[in-house]
């Protein structure tokens, strides 16, 4: 029992336990309900052919000398006997009438037992409270309170309510009443798992006919039967009781194998088990009775989809569409079954069939046809389907994000820049990502001014970054602003001391704007860093030269070329010094060392030598 704890009630004029309990606070309305109810409430014993126990459950009284219960307590039955609250026998003289689809059975009792009122379970909602009041293992009558938790429907005229309750299984038969103190259903149990409450409004239609005495009665084993068998798959199916549901709607296929009706359902079942290769035979097998059973190819279909079978999956949702136009909501699987395969052109015409049928949340699927767009380079059209899908999440990350890589790959770059703007507000700890991308679209478009203001931007978010003030550096570089190109890398020099990079592009610009002694110092740096770059190496040759100080070109030129002994502008240059030198014997040696290195530069190289 769900917290909920028994407490028996003691009388403190007489010596022994009265067979009733209270399962409330006794100022709760429910203590109330049970104490003006529980007089009705009639615990009962099934005795069977040898006067064995074979049930034991609860009735109550519904009208003078009339007690109903459940049908599986009578079905067996060669007598029975009742005991009321008080533990008095109540004496069963036979059945009046049952009606098996609903499990009800009414029983002729002796005595003066005061009926409950029956109300009218048709105002019952979800959520309302209900106290259950029943028999337990011992007899005694017990009641315990919850709530309405469904009201589910078997057929257009067959229903029935679930519970939240917990109770023994000896409630069976017992009534669910409301605050009011009026019965709103009783409790069946089918077996210990599979607990339902046939609704009152049904126990009201109930036709009494001719007394039958126990002696006449014609026990049957009536859950072996094909219609209880199939009602009580039907209940436990609604209930989510999917073992159950198995174990009933089988037996039924046992003696009725072309039962189209429980085959859909036990297809069903399988779905929700995740027997996939169990749930397409199922639903194989309902084409195969009525090839017309729209809901059969579309299980069949979504069956194959959650198998990620998507060729499998889509002639049966399209074949379910065909038949049942109510069904043009699955488009929307179509479309991911075509954009998993790839066919991109496939699943936007499905989207877009999906999206003609104005459903109330198109979001997901404009974002969809977006990614689709975008696959088959569709920019402008993406562009379109990712602006349909922030209608619905204007401020969704991941559509945006969406959005601006279409409008990058759109080269519509201020509204990429734009839309990054604003994701960085909407996730200000993703800002310096946002910018870093603003920054790169805007250097590979080789619009590097645009790039200043997202590089200036992401040095605010992370001043100490280094590598934050480098790419500032380099925009400006591009820009041939060398001068704030120098003063940027000098910048995060501070920050980095050791930054080669930074080092290598001071060294650069200085060379660009002629600075050739400040060139040399960068370079100097470098190589103090890292002696193994020869690219340092080879310009701060190049500087020497440019400063005519060609012994010290020499000595960089012969590292270079140590470090990339293949280097042929390194060799090139190595000639021009030596020339410069007055020493050509070396420059041809050089040449020579050329010619098989790389036979263009040796051309070169052999025109200007003397």
């Amino acid at each position: 029992m769900k917290g909920n704890k028994a407490v028996k009630a003691i009388s403190i004029f007489v010596l022994f336990l009265l067979p009733f309990a209270f399962l409330f606070s006794q100022t709760d309305e429910s203590s109330n309900v049970f104490e003006n109810s529980a007089a009705s409430v009639i615990a009962l014993t099934t005795y069977g052919e040898n006067k064995e126990i074979i049930f034991e459950g609860t009735g109550f009284v519904v009208e003078k000398g009339v007690l109903v219960t459940s049908y599986l307590l009578v079905s067996q039955a060669k007598s029975m006997v009742g005991k009321n609250f008080k533990g008095k026998k109540i004496k069963i003289q036979g059945v009046l009438g049952v009606d098996k689809k609903f499990f009800i059975a009414l029983l002729k009792i002796k005595g003066r037992t005061p009926p409950l009122t029956l109300g009218n379970s048709d105002e019952l909602e979800k959520g309302n409270k209900i106290i259950a009041i029943g028999s337990n293992e011992t007899g005694t009558i017990e009641g315990f309170k919850g709530k309405v938790i469904n009201i589910h429907e078997l057929s257009s005229t067959q229903k029935f309510i679930e519970d939240s309750l917990s109770v023994p299984e000896n409630f069976s038969g017992g009534p669910l009443l409301d605050t009011n103190g009026q019965v709103m259903g009783m409790t069946i149990f089918i077996e210990r798992r599979l607990k339902f409450v046939v609704p009152s409004n049904v126990l009201k239609s109930l036709q009494r006919g001719t007394l039958v005495k126990f002696k006449k009665w014609q026990p049957e084993e009536y859950l072996k039967t094909n219609e209880a068998a199939s009602i009580a798959g039907k209940i436990a199916f609604k209930l989510d009781e999917t073992g159950l549901a198995d174990k009933y709607l089988n037996r039924v296929l046992t003696t009725d194998s072309q039962n189209i009706e429980i085959h859909s359902l036990l297809a069903s079942v399988y779905s929700r088990q995740r027997n996939y290769e169990a749930a397409v035979s199922s639903y194989k097998k309902v084409i195969e009775l009525n090839d017309k059973k729209d809901e059969a190819h579309l299980g069949l279909g979504l069956v194959y989809l959650s198998m990620r079978k998507y060729k499998e999956a889509l002639p049966s949702l399209e074949k379910a569409i065909q038949l049942n136009s109510d069904y043009t909501n699955y488009y929307y699987q179509i479309g991911n079954a075509y954009e998993e395969l790839k066919e991109y052109t496939k699943a936007c015409d499905a989207y877009e069939k999906f999206l003609d049928s104005k459903p109330k949340e198109p979001w997901k699927a404009y974002y969809r046809l977006g990614l689709c767009r975008r696959e088959l380079s569709e920019y402008e059209n993406a562009i379109t389907a990712f602006q349909g899908a922030l209608k619905g999440n204007p401020q969704d990350v991941k559509i945006n994000k969406d959005l601006a890589q279409s409008f990058l790959k759109a080269a519509q770059y201020e509204k990429a820049e734009e839309i990054y703007k604003f994701l960085a507000q909407l996730t200000p700890e993703d800002a310096t990502l946002y910018y870093r991308t603003i920054l790169s679209m805007y250097n590979e478009a080789k619009m590097h001014d645009k790039a200043i203001e997202a590089a200036n931007k992401i040095i605010e978010l992370n001043p100490d970054d280094a590598d934050a003030v480098y790419n500032l550096g380099y925009m400006y570089f591009m820009l041939n602003k060398h001068k704030e190109a120098i003063q940027a890398f000098k910048r995060s020099l501070v920050l980095n001391p050791n930054f080669e990079y930074a080092y290598a592009n001071i060294g650069n610009c200085s060379f660009q704007i002629k600075n050739y002694s400040q060139a040399l110092w960068a370079y100097n740096k470098i190589v103090e860093i890292n002696p193994e770059n020869s690219d340092a190496w080879f310009n701060m040759a190049v500087s020497y030269m440019q400063l005519k100080r060609f012994n010290n070109a020499l000595k960089a030129l012969k590292k270079t070329i140590e470090l990339r002994p293949n280097y042929a502008v390194a060799y090139y240059n190595l000639a021009v010094v030596y020339m410069n030198l007055h020493d050509n014997y070396s420059a041809r040696d050089v040449y020579k060392q050329l010619t098989k290195i790389d036979p263009a530069w040796a051309k070169r190289l052999r025109k200007i030598l003397r």
